[in-house]
Order: C-alpha cells, then sequence, then structure tokens
C-alpha cells in the first residue's frame, strides 16, 4: 500500500498586500506537512506547482481567503493539471468571500497541478487572517 500527502499554507508576508492575477497560481510558502510510504508528491514553492510523482488517484482540498477583487464574476479558483488538462473550478457564493473546493485527480506519473485564479480579475488575498490559503493533496491505496 502506497499513501503520500502534502499540505501546503500561504501564510506571508503578514499585512503585506498579496495580488494573484487572472490565470496565475498561487505560491503557497509553508509546507506545513509532507510525507508518505512509497508514492510521493513534490512542490515548487518558487512555481506553486505541485508534481506527483507516482500515478494514482489524488485528492485535493483547498482554500482561499480573499479580502478584494478587481472581478466581475466574484472569487474563482481552479485546481488546473498538466497532462489530463483538468480544469475543476469552485466559486464563493457571495461577491468575494472565502472559497473553498476539492478535486479528485487521476494524475499519470510526473503530472502537474496548480491553484489558479480564473477570475475575470485580479483577487487580493487578506491581509487580517494568519493563514491567507491552504492546500491539502494525498494519495492513500495501490
Amino acid at each position: 500500500m502506497s499513501i503520500a500527502y502534502l499540505e501546503l499554507t500561504r501564510m506571508l508576508p503578514a499585512g503585506d498586500v498579496v495580488v494573484i492575477q487572472p490565470n496565475h497560481p498561487i505560491v503557497f510558502d509553508t509546507v506545513t506537512a509532507s510525507g508518505g510510504l512509497g508514492a510521493q508528491i513534490d512542490y515548487d514553492m518558487t512555481t506553486g506547482t505541485i508534481t506527483f510523482l507516482d500515478a494514482g488517484i489524488y485528492c485535493i482540498d483547498w482554500f482561499v481567503a480573499p479580502q478584494f477583487g478587481l472581478t466581475t464574476d466574484g472569487s474563482n479558483w481552479a485546481i488546473e493539471t498538466s497532462i489530463s488538462g483538468l480544469r475543476i473550478i469552485c466559486s464563493s457564493h457571495t461577491k468575494v468571500s472565502v472559497t473553498a473546493g476539492f478535486a479528485l485527480i487521476d494524475a499519470a506519473a510526473g503530472e502537474t497541478a496548480q491553484l489558479v485564479n480564473v477570475s475575470s480579475g485580479a483577487l487580493y488575498l487578506s491581509q487580517a487572517v494568519q493563514s491567507k490559503a491552504g492546500l491539502v493533496a494525498y494519495r492513500t491505496g495501490g
């Protein structure tokens, strides 16, 4: 049995304005937990890219806490993958509020994923909270 997990958070910079432009990923600055038995998940802290080193079905849960946005369609985020071309979108139910989502990905070995702003405009992450965004990716089984 192989198990892999990765937990990421966006904490810094405290009090500074963090702007995520449309079609750009959130770059998480803290790897809270990472490990497993057999399978592996890698993260590039300069590009915001998650790499699934082993093929399998992975679950991704995430949240983003925007403060405001220059959008016409609210807060919209997507998990986008490289090989399968998935774009799994989740949206807030009000203009701009905390947005959470999830995705199941049947990833090929070496497939990558990012959490991307797919809103019509820039979104500003909250300055009022300590954790501005979080993501957990994991795989269990075969």
